[in-house]
């Protein structure tokens, strides 16, 4: 689940936490779905995993590669090592933007303060977080904005099914019924 490496390793504690972005972002949407047991948190849920699996897919079909770390003799060594998968779409720029596209919208909707210090939370994580890719030598600025079309797209197409097929949130709504109530009576 963590990398191999520690905090230390890394330019700053802001880029280390940014590299875990996985785990903090499954943990908050794990909550929200147990939290609300609500269909569309779920639809939600498993179109992020979908957002983050189907750009694994596409990065092995495009096969573009990282950018090659940089040479030892930097002003800016790093300990970490470069990943060894294909950089195009970044999978963290695809899973984050379709987070932010999805979600920012729903933000709106909350009562004010709230609505800003979650918009400003939300679109800070997003920026902040495709920032990192780019700064810990992951990917190329091409690779990250590719990331984030793709995450639009997808978040936009994934969002109108569940608009324009209320059949789907209805099912999921009844199988989250039905597993809570077997699980927790």
């Amino acid at each position: 689940m963590f990398k191999p490496h520690k905090p230390s390793d890394y330019p700053s504690l802001l880029l280390y936490i940014l590299d875990e972005t996985h785990i903090t972002v499954t943990l908050s949407t794990a909550l929200a779905i147990l939290f609300t047991r609500n269909a569309h948190v779920v639809w939600f849920a498993i179109g992020a995993l979908n957002s983050s699996l189907s750009a694994k897919v596409l990065k092995n079909l495009i096969r573009n590669p990282r950018p090659p770390p940089p040479p030892p003799t930097s002003s800016v060594p790093s300990k970490i090592r470069p990943k060894r998968t294909y950089g195009m779409p970044s999978t963290h720029s695809t899973a984050l933007t379709f987070y932010f596209i999805y979600l920012i919208p729903f933000v709106t909707l909350l009562p004010s303060p709230y609505s800003l210090l979650a918009g400003l939370g939300v679109g800070g994580y997003w920026i902040l977080g495709l920032w990192s890719r780019k700064e810990l030598g992951y990917h190329t600025w091409e690779q990250v904005l590719g990331g984030g079309l793709y995450g639009t797209l997808l978040a936009l197409g994934w969002k109108s099914l569940y608009k324009n097929y209320p059949v789907i949130g209805n099912s999921i709504q009844g199988l989250v019924d039905a597993v809570w109530s077997k699980v927790f009576g």
